[in-house]
């Protein structure tokens, strides 16, 4: 007997995956619809995070363990951080012309950790400085203290007993710059600015005598230099901690 053909099974079949293939698109679609809606959730979440991080992020996330040479520098503890300062205000954080400046443009707060280097001889107080908005912030950070040549600090340094910065003192610190944190990606209203000087406190700085009298006044640069260079790291490694989304 020969088998029964039944009739409308191709019919059927086609039926099925023209349906199929009809739903796929609907399907893909609306997962590209879900991935954007959750991208654009996860950046409304961002734009609202970044101007209260330094309140919600905990203190060792804003000031880290170590901090290497540069932003790719993930391998070396160049600096090692010795301790985090209470939160003070800008007049007590702040060298006087510095606080005037930031306190006439709103600063809320100041924050602060101090670290050494990995030799152990220099030591550099980093702040991180809150304004009510970007504008403000990024307006300090362009003023006469993006290159801090005036002597003395512009961040007050904080000693902490029985680390290597114990006996770093006031004397003994000298002004990095001033750098507004992040690009206008987001609304970032913070600058981060800096002091170095050596660790112990044994010498005045930039006062060589002997064979080295002339080298005096490059030691004074090569802290000034060191600072700047370290606020420009941290400002990178607090942007990217803030925003995950590094430069």
């Amino acid at each position: 007997m020969l088998p029964v053909k039944r009739k409308g099974t191709k019919r059927k079949v086609f039926g099925v995956v023209f349906a199929a293939l009809s739903v796929l698109p609907l399907l893909l679609g609306g997962g590209i619809i879900a991935k954007a809606y959750s991208n654009h959730q996860i950046q409304v979440s961002n734009d609202a995070f970044v101007p209260v991080a330094w309140h919600n992020m905990r203190t060792d996330q804003i000031f880290p363990d170590y901090i290497g040479y540069s932003i790719s520098d993930k391998g070396t503890h160049a600096w090692t951080r010795q301790g985090i300062a209470k939160e003070s205000s800008c007049a007590d954080a702040l060298r006087k012309d510095f606080a005037e400046l930031a306190t006439d443009k709103g600063c809320k707060t100041t924050l602060r950790a101090t670290y050494v280097d990995i030799g152990g001889d220099a030591a550099a107080t980093l702040a991180v400085i809150v304004f009510g908005s970007n504008d403000d912030a990024d307006a300090v950070a362009n003023d006469q203290f993006n290159w801090a040549a005036a002597p003395g600090p512009l961040v007050y340094p904080v000693a902490f007993p029985g680390t290597a910065s114990a006996k770093w003192t006031k004397d003994q610190a000298y002004a990095g710059g001033a750098e507004k944190v992040g690009l206008e990606i987001y609304d970032e209203p913070y600058v981060v600015a800096g002091s170095a000087g050596p660790a112990d406190g044994s010498r005045p700085v930039g006062k060589l005598t002997g064979q080295w009298k002339s080298d005096s006044r490059g030691e004074l640069s090569a802290y000034r230099n060191l600072a700047n260079n370290l606020v420009t790291t941290f400002a990178l490694n607090f942007d990217t901690a803030m925003t995950g989304k590094p430069q």
